[in-house]
């Protein structure tokens, strides 16, 4: 291809400036011991991180989970001992969804910062009853939606907001992934607050919010399964930019798509390849016919994360920064950012009628 320029993306992502090892700071403790608390450790151990405590509602699953990883010196067959132990420095919050409001306001309670994965909460209401408990007691909190912390994504905001393509028109991005129906897989579980919206949507919603902030309009359409949650969804949404700019999304467990993301300029075009919300390279496409690639190394570094997910480490070097430097909140992942995309999804569950029981929106 003529006209093509290379750079390769660092190692680290600003402003964590993580090298290759994070340092062990601090004592992590996971409220949960499911498939992702399980990622997230794996990767924060090789990172250097120190995991410290594992609590679960059972001792056995506790100590199963403390055998994978050695380096776990405490299993708790609950997660109030793990909240009550004076030497843990944060709390990792890995439950599902619909538990996530529970186990954040109680570890809140116990005086601990939290890094919570995202979805944040079922709802904006449960989201802003942490914050505001948060903030009363001055304690940290963070919302774990780890790709905003990657190299590529980092380096795409920086690329859009000094106008590298010019005024944003366009961004497309899809998340797809093929769940069979199964009525007891937590994804279809009502009562665990299932849903591709909670699980799937919120990569692409965050990632757009991370670009252009809160949009001025949304349309969403979408269809249930016979438990009663969202399964194949679509929204678009509307910014006032100057522009008008669009945001394009959709995601869905029926299906698996490319999972890509394009964003479209008046200058040019960037398309994240591969997995967007994952360590990944990138092109800007410029009007003029010209081309620079950005090659991440993250994915090469850090392969053999838990099917396939490895980068987690940034968000938990990101939540230890905070914590040195006396923040309660980070500034690429902020409560206001939180409580947007909580508004977001509200929305569109509203357009959609998927409501949770005892919910109102």
């Amino acid at each position: 291809m003529e006209n093509v320029k290379k750079e390769f993306l660092p190692d680290r992502s600003y402003p964590v400036r993580l090298d290759e090892k994070m340092p062990d700071t601090h004592r992590w403790g996971i409220l949960g011991s499911g498939w992702i608390a399980s990622c997230f450790s794996a990767q924060v151990i090789k990172a250097g991180g120190n995991i410290a405590a594992v609590g679960s509602r059972d001792l056995k699953k506790a100590q199963a989970f403390r055998s994978e990883f050695p380096s776990i010196k405490k299993a708790y067959g609950s997660y109030e001992e793990l909240m009550k132990d004076p030497d843990i420095d944060v709390i990792y919050v890995a439950t599902p969804h619909a538990q996530h409001h529970e186990w954040a306001m109680q570890c809140l309670q116990h005086n601990k910062p939290i890094l919570v994965e995202k979805a944040f909460t079922q709802n904006y209401k449960q989201a802003k009853e942490i914050l505001d408990l948060a903030k009363e007691k001055n304690l940290f909190v963070m919302e774990a939606y780890w790709t905003r912390f990657l190299p590529h994504i980092i380096k795409v905001k920086e690329l859009i907001d000094r106008g590298e393509i010019g005024d944003i028109v366009q961004i497309i991005a899809d998340h797809g992934v093929c769940f069979p129906f199964d009525p007891k897989h937590r994804l279809y579980a009502p009562e665990l607050a299932g849903g591709a919206l909670l699980d799937l949507g919120v990569y692409p919603i965050s990632f757009v919010q991370f670009l252009l902030g809160n949009p001025t309009g949304i349309i969403a359409a979408g269809s249930a399964t016979p438990t009663g949650v969202d399964s194949n969804d679509a929204a678009i949404l509307k910014y006032e930019n100057g522009k008008g700019a669009l945001a394009v999304l959709a995601f869905g467990s029926l299906a698996s798509s490319p999972v890509t993301a394009a964003i479209c300029g008046t200058k040019g075009r960037i398309e994240i390849h591969r997995q967007f919300y994952r360590p990944s390279d990138f092109t800007v496409f410029y009007n003029d016919g010209s081309t620079f690639e950005y090659v991440s190394k993250t994915h090469e570094n850090y392969e053999g994360g838990r099917d396939g997910l490895f980068g987690m480490h940034f968000e938990a070097a990101e939540v230890q920064r905070c914590l040195l430097e006396g923040e309660v909140e980070s500034s690429v992942m902020s409560w206001e950012d939180t409580l947007s995309v909580m508004k977001i999804m509200d929305e569109i569950r509203r357009q959609l009628d998927f409501k949770y029981e005892g919910e109102t929106l």
